[in-house]
């Protein structure tokens, strides 16, 4: 079980200043739609450009020197082939991107899940604001996104991921059966776990298991304490020492990229992790609030150990920022 993201420093340095890719960083950071997103696994490494929730392309490293792979969803590389595939460097196509993102931009069925200002939408503006295009004085910093922890084979992740999402899929039983009608059936069914939407890293040190929630999701923001309980307990599990380690390290990469603000003073990490819930645009006559404190007071009750005892909730919109729930 581990958990570091941090590129090779040749790889990253195709993003990083005079690096052979700095115009793609500098179109992303012009645009309010676009962002990144970097990381590496067992099976190699990438850097995604994305639109929201949707991934325009993922640049990986070949064996080859000097050659990158260009993946992209079919329906992307339809609109634009020259983009797609094994490219050799130095490879320019900054005039071909602008004109796949303006078809994107202008075709309903790649856009409506970016122009309704849901998940995605905001998503994507929250990453920048505390990334790309954040500041020195910022009270915390985005570190990861779609954030993942690796295991070294398929044993060892049933053996530690399952059984802990197990756990909390039994806690979604048992409150289906408290009161179907207000919670809902079959929530023994439902999916849970998957990719943490947001790692942070706040100025006293803490880091921040950050999940994010549309307004109109009422049922994900009141069945939210068990997912982000679920991460908790995944995180939690790590060695801390390595967890510290690979925080420090990312942050230091993406300040040289310039993916977070290269002034921002790394604190002391302290190795307390802080569960987050944010979300846009909430509607206060919801029922979501009330749910969402019945079902955190209901796990806290079945636990034998102290549940989510310093979860954040926040609400942000574009006018006001974020603000306590």
């Amino acid at each position: 079980m581990y958990y570091n993201r941090t590129l090779s420093e040749s790889f990253s340095g195709l993003i990083e200043s005079e690096g052979q890719l700095r115009w793609l960083y500098e179109l992303v950071k012009s645009r309010d739609d676009l962002d990144f997103l970097i990381g590496k696994s067992n099976s190699g490494e990438w850097i995604s450009v994305y639109r929201g929730l949707s991934r325009i392309m993922a640049i990986r490293k070949m064996r080859k020197p000097n050659v990158i792979k260009i993946d992209g969803a079919q329906s992307y590389k339809k609109l634009t082939p020259l983009i797609y595939g094994n490219q050799e460097l130095p490879f320019e196509f900054s005039r071909e991107l602008m004109g796949l993102i303006n078809k994107v931009t202008t075709l309903k069925k790649f856009d409506r899940y970016y122009k309704n200002k849901k998940e995605g939408f905001y998503q994507n503006e929250l990453s920048r604001l505390f990334g790309i295009c954040g500041t020195a004085k910022d009270d915390f910093v985005i570190v990861d996104k779609e954030a993942v922890v690796g295991y070294e084979n398929t044993k060892e992740k049933d053996l530690l991921y399952g059984a802990l999402r197990e756990k909390y899929k039994k806690l979604q039983k048992l409150i289906s059966k408290e009161d179907p009608k207000r919670y809902g059936k079959n929530l023994g069914k439902k999916s849970i776990g998957g990719e943490l939407d947001f790692i942070a890293l706040d100025k006293a040190g803490n880091i921040q298991l950050i999940e994010y929630k549309h307004g109109n999701n009422t049922s994900g923001i009141y069945l939210s304490p068990l997912q982000i309980g679920l991460y908790f307990d995944i995180f939690s599990s790590l060695d801390r020492k390595e967890l510290i380690a690979a925080v420090y390290q990312m942050i230091e990469q993406k300040k040289r990229i310039g993916l977070i603000h290269p002034e921002w003073p790394i604190p002391e990490i302290t190795g307390k992790i802080i569960p987050v819930l944010i979300m846009s645009d909430y509607n206060p006559r919801s029922s979501a609030k009330t749910k969402y404190d019945e079902i955190l007071s209901y796990v806290r009750g079945k636990q034998q150990e102290p549940f989510l005892e310093n979860i954040k909730t926040l609400t942000y919109t574009t006018k006001d920022g974020l603000k306590d729930w």
